[in-house]
């Protein structure tokens, strides 16, 4: 509670017992909230992750075109 609420001890000793559980209960709410956001984001970032790796896959299969040669018209007409 110190880190998070940036209560001093003597604060938190001083809160009436209903008051101290409310924080409490509050406080662990928010953290699972932020925990299930993280992990969430970190999935996403994992499966955006593997689909690039098996397109970066898919098109060093792919066989490469023949490039066409370029033509240069003579000038002096």
């Amino acid at each position: 509670m110190l880190y998070h609420l940036r209560l001093q001890p003597s604060e938190i000793e001083e809160m009436p017992y209903y008051e101290y559980e409310y924080i409490v209960e509050n406080l662990i709410n928010i953290l699972k909230e932020k925990q299930e956001a993280e992990e969430g984001q970190s999935k996403d970032y994992n499966e955006s992750m593997s689909s690039n790796k098996m397109m970066r896959d898919a098109k060093s299969m792919m066989p490469k075109m023949p490039s066409t040669p370029s033509f240069n018209m003579p000038s002096g007409f």
